[in-house]
């Protein structure tokens, strides 16, 4: 048998037989999950690095289409062309809604225990 023939719960079971034998006080397993943290943070950032492209792509297609009527009103912008460029504006704005989503928890870590009110008897 073979970890990945493993269901979750045989998983777990031996996670915790292999923390029954370890002396290192779970040293081990600690390290295993700051890995799996750590790739889970790299797949985070790969992703948020897709969307940044993304999101500039989209706002450099909009400057390009925009570019030759810098300078005139409005109303001179096909309508056809308006449109495919506020298209691209939007999908810019929603790459970047993406990007903040995943980049909000990626520095919020907890660091230490959460305390309780300080009382009058400490």
């Amino acid at each position: 048998m073979k970890l990945k023939d493993c269901t979750k719960a045989e998983l777990i079971f031996v996670i915790k037989r292999l923390q029954l034998y370890s002396l290192s006080d779970g040293h081990y397993i600690q390290l295993a999950l700051r890995d799996v943290e750590a790739e889970r943070d790299r797949r985070k950032f790969d992703e948020a690095k897709r969307l940044s492209n993304y999101s500039f792509q989209k706002r450099q297609e909009y400057i390009d289409l925009l570019a030759p009527y810098d300078g005139k009103r409005l109303v001179d912008i096909p309508d056809s062309v308006f449109n495919k460029a506020s298209a691209a504006m939007r999908e810019a704005e929603k790459a970047d809604r993406k990007w903040n989503k995943i980049m909000e928890g990626a520095d919020a870590k907890p660091v230490g225990k959460k305390r309780g009110p300080v009382s009058d008897a400490e």
